[in-house]
């Protein structure tokens, strides 16, 4: 290598050393430890363009001591004009904006050890209730596996079924807290005997009439070991569910809703399709 060549090379490196994060527009350096810029506010947003590849990213911060990683502040305000309004980054804009521009996850939050994984707090203090505030909103309706609610006050769904119950017996007994002709099954009073066949449409809307509903399924399934109640070959119960039916041969898939029979049999029958049901009070 030259001598020409040497001081070339030392020439550039001491350019990179001494700038190691030029701003196109401003030409000053960010500056580890201290305030960027020194005095005054950046009014241009600053870029960080990478083209990486799986399990690598376009910038990474990270703390190998006790402290946080990154922090971010800002003084944006919410636009509750509309529903779009508050979704809308260009009128509600959020601290902090992730937008996943292909088909993948936008976040993950993963703690690795710990009792916590994280908090989302509502004013200075996490103690004082907010109750007029939301956590957050959502437009994505599917069920979240680990976040489908199951218990109210430490119980289960069907522990308050069994309190509830268990309350009316006390006060009364079965026989006086149902209506006449319904004998009470699983938190409700189900009619004794099954009503004419329709289809799923006709008997949810006579049910209603009644001020009743449909059978659960697992309702009709308790029902078969009370005295008096029979389901015979088959009964419509409340649930309705996909149905995998060869449309055309397409193999499309359908709607239908669930019957149940004496012999505790579950089969789906399509919607239009009638059946023999009973209605239950709520």
């Amino acid at each position: 290598m030259s001598s020409r060549t040497i001081f070339a090379a030392a020439v550039a490196a001491g350019i990179l050393i001494g700038a190691p994060f030029a701003g196109a527009d401003t030409r000053d350096a960010l500056r580890e430890g201290v305030r960027n810029p020194s005095s005054g506010n950046a009014e241009r947003e600053t870029q960080v363009i990478a083209k990486t590849g799986k399990d690598t990213y376009g910038t990474r911060q990270s703390n190998l001591g006790d402290g946080g990683g990154a922090i971010y502040g800002c003084r944006s305000s919410l636009d509750t004009s509309s529903g779009a309004a508050i979704g809308d980054p260009k009128k509600s804009t959020p601290c902090v904006r992730v937008n996943n521009l292909s088909s993948g996850k936008a976040f993950d939050f993963q703690a690795k050890s710990g009792r916590l994984v994280g908090v989302i707090q509502s004013g200075n203090n996490l103690l004082t209730p907010k109750p007029t505030v939301a956590p957050f909103v959502t437009n994505a309706t599917g069920v979240a596996a680990g976040l489908n609610a199951d218990r109210v006050d430490s119980l289960s769904a069907s522990e308050i079924i069994a309190q509830a119950v268990q309350a009316v017996q006390s006060a009364g007994g079965a026989g006086a807290a149902c209506p006449a002709n319904t004998t009470l099954v699983g938190g409700g009073c189900i009619e004794n005997a099954p009503r004419a066949a329709a289809t799923y449409a006709a008997a949810s809307s006579a049910c209603g009439g009644a001020g009743r509903r449909l059978v659960p399924p697992d309702v009709l399934l308790n029902a078969r070991t009370v005295a008096g109640i029979e389901l015979g070959g088959g009964e419509m119960s409340a649930d309705v569910t996909a149905d995998a039916v060869g449309a055309l041969g397409l193999g499309g898939v359908t709607q239908g809703y669930a019957t149940v029979s004496e012999a505790g049999d579950v089969e789906t029958n399509p919607l239009t399709a009638t059946a023999p049901f009973r209605c239950i009070t709520t």
